[in-house]
């Protein structure tokens, strides 16, 4: 299908298409263009050897008899394997040895990765030459770290905890709860204990605060925040990627100064001006392709489009849904007497999962798809049936021209947006009283 619009389905991979006639799309003010000017590499040695906020490894690590490097999954795009082509050698160079590093994957609750995807995320010569600990968020070693303002320890991974110095590597995205993930997350949740994780997320998430875009003032991310600090980061390397989702650039830093430069240049990309909902909103969910996370990608469009218009959304998942997710959903809704709302917020209120004996991240998406906003909202997907978009409460299109059929038939005229990876987007409102989205320290676009 041609056209002078696209969604992006994949690293390089767009799918182009026109809109209906009688279908007009919004003006809005978008962020700053940024393209990458030089290679992965560079940014990366860049990073390294230049870092904001005066923190530099090459005076710290030398002391140190153990640096812990932390890595995130493969759910999010960080190219962990190139960045860590430049830091380990810079590393040892600087006077650690290859046996006094430890790259720890920073799982949180996530599944833990195979071996072929290990080996993709971080470097067959790495993940076969330096010691590799996968988090287990219920494991019995970890280790109590008193927090400032929390009730109990929260308990870390030992190899983290056993670091002299500790590096983190992640991607500054929009965050549907936290405003921005990375940074700080790659500490908390990344490698804390299944009930601290399970308490702030809980409760945390349903703080009217606590939304994509917004960092400072956020509790969410406060709170992620204060616990990192409490843990302790030295230096962190934050990716920040342009509308397409390629990477344009790569901060380095102490773990606030970092985070704060990233989120700000993040804003200024990646946020958009919206005057008024739109009656009719297509995207792509890109960048998140990993089953259940493609919920997140729902965030932006949920905020601008009408309660009146609808979605069009494709999904271009490369690892499928769980397969108990649409029964465990099902049975909330029989639970709650098809009242999911006030059912899943009370007990999240409480620091607790709603559908109990699974993980934190699958507790987050049912409640993102039992918890949205009463959208109508019609999903293309190659690996979601027609059958599983109705039992999470969405319509299913065979394709993206399906789709558009579908609702040309609703929508004589409308007014469109358009999202070519709906999860790298801020949307940037003032409607409904709502505080707008700012960066930390307030930049603008």
């Amino acid at each position: 299908m041609s056209g002078d619009k696209y969604l992006t389905l994949g690293q390089g991979e767009k799918h182009y298409f026109s809109l209906p006639e009688g279908w007009d799309e919004v003006r809005r003010d978008r962020g700053v263009e940024e393209t990458a000017t030089v290679p992965t590499g560079r940014m990366a040695r860049d990073a390294v050897a230049r870092p904001a906020g005066g923190v530099s490894l090459a005076e710290i690590v030398p002391k140190a008899k153990r640096v812990a490097v932390i890595v995130d999954d493969a759910t999010r795009p960080t190219p962990v394997a190139q960045i860590l082509e430049v830091l380990l050698p810079y590393l040892v160079e600087n006077g650690c040895s290859r046996d006094r590093i430890t790259l720890v994957i920073a799982l949180g609750t996530h599944a833990r990765l195979d071996k072929e995807v290990l080996e993709a995320r971080l470097g067959l010569e790495v993940a076969s030459g330096y010691t590799v600990v996968q988090h287990n968020a219920w494991q019995d070693d970890l280790v109590p770290v008193v927090v400032p303002g929390e009730e109990r320890p929260v308990r870390i991974n030992p190899a983290v905890a056993a670091a002299d110095v500790r590096i983190g590597i992640s991607s500054i995205l929009p965050h549907p709860m936290a405003g921005y993930g990375g940074g700080p997350k790659i500490l908390m949740p990344g490698v804390c204990d299944f009930e601290f994780i399970k308490s702030h997320h809980m409760r945390l998430t349903i703080d009217p605060l606590s939304r994509a875009g917004l960092a400072e003032g956020n509790p969410f991310q406060e709170a992620c925040m204060r616990i990192a600090r409490a843990i302790g980061l030295d230096f962190s390397l934050d990716c920040v990627y342009d509308r397409e989702g390629q990477l344009v650039r790569i901060i380095g830093g102490s773990l606030e100064g970092a985070f704060a430069e990233a989120v700000d240049a993040c804003f200024r990309i990646l946020g958009e001006r919206f005057e008024e909902k739109v009656d009719v909103t297509i995207t792509s969910t890109y960048p998140h392709t990993h089953g259940i996370q493609f919920s997140k990608g729902l965030t932006a469009p949920d905020v601008i489009t009408a309660h009146t218009g609808a979605i069009l959304a494709v999904a271009p998942l490369t690892t499928p849904m769980p397969a108990d997710f649409l029964e465990e959903l099902a049975g909330i809704r029989e639970k709650s007497c098809n009242k999911p709302m006030p059912y899943i917020r009370d007990i999240m209120s409480k620091g607790m999962t709603f559908v109990t004996g699974k993980t934190v991240e699958f507790n987050m998406a049912m409640y993102a798809l039992l918890c949205r906003p009463p959208i109508r909202t019609i999903l293309v997907s190659p690996g979601i049936s027609e059958r599983d978009a109705r039992m999470m409460g969405l319509e299913h299109a065979a394709s993206l021209d399906e789709g558009l059929r579908t609702l040309e038939k609703q929508y004589r005229k409308a007014r469109v947006a358009v999202f070519p990876s709906g999860g790298l987007l801020i949307p940037i409102t003032s409607w409904g009283g709502e505080v707008e989205n700012r960066p930390c320290g307030g930049g603008e676009t």
